[in-house]
């Protein structure tokens, strides 16, 4: 009895495997569908971020514009300026500079022209030296008639020292022969006033300004008809001009 003979299978060449093809479809269409949604995937993650950064660049703009729209930015900007409360407490707002003859030319000069008329630049004089790292200035203002106001400013160490200084003229001028004296409290840390009369009269402003000694004097020549008044005005004017100037010496 015979049985039929089986199927046979062909014999791969070289000793290897017999082919798969079908196998081979298989991963490259499986290959295929991870890559595809993978740049899916990659497309989605790009537009997200392109509206997201969109979205914040558009919300900084916004930002900016509201903050300085708001209450908030108008008074941020107000107290800024307002910083100018405390210039006016010290008398303007001018700025601090060095202790130098240069000084002499930052003195607002109106009040003196209010006194002694127009200042005549020819007349002017000034100097400045230094001790030990202190500085001393002096500046003089005339007009044509070579009537004004001597200025001289001194730093000091401390500000005990200048009003030490300060406090010793109530003692010598209210003893001197020919001196009118009296207590200056109107600024500064201590002041005094005082004039002697000798054919014309000269009046004497002498003020602690924190560590600064402030003496300013000048002198009323007979028959030019200079008001008093004007011209002590012009002295104090010109002490709290020093307070101002050299801020950062007191």
């Amino acid at each position: 009895m015979t049985y039929p003979s089986q199927p046979g299978y062909p014999t791969p060449q070289y000793g290897g495997q017999s082919p798969q093809p079908q196998q081979q479809n298989n991963l490259w269409l499986i290959g295929g569908a991870v890559l595809t949604v993978l740049i899916v995937i990659m497309t989605v993650i790009l537009l997200v971020v392109q509206r997201t950064q969109g979205s914040d660049s558009d919300n900084s703009g916004g930002g900016d514009g509201s903050s300085e729209g708001t209450d908030g930015g108008g008074e941020s900007s107000e107290d800024t300026g307002g910083g100018d409360d405390g210039g006016d407490d010290n008398g303007g707002d001018q700025a601090a500079i060095e202790l130098t003859s240069e000084a002499c030319d930052a003195f607002d000069m109106s009040v003196f022209e209010e006194a002694f008329g127009p200042v005549d630049p020819n007349q002017t004089s000034r100097s400045e030296s230094s001790t030990n790292g202190l500085g001393t200035l002096s500046c003089s203002f005339y007009n044509e008639d070579v009537s004004g106001v001597n200025l001289r400013v001194s730093d000091y160490e401390t500000v005990d020292e200048v009003v030490d200084w300060v406090e010793y003229d109530a003692e010598y001028y209210t003893a001197a022969d020919g001196y009118e004296f009296s207590e200056y409290t109107e600024y500064g840390d201590a002041g005094s006033l005082y004039s002697t009369t000798e054919g014309s009269k000269t009046i004497t402003l002498h003020v602690a300004v924190g560590s600064l000694d402030v003496s300013v004097f000048t002198t009323l020549w007979d028959g030019e008809g200079l008001d008093e008044a004007a011209a002590t005005a012009a002295l104090e004017d010109m002490v709290v001009q020093c307070g101002d100037l050299f801020a950062d010496y007191t």
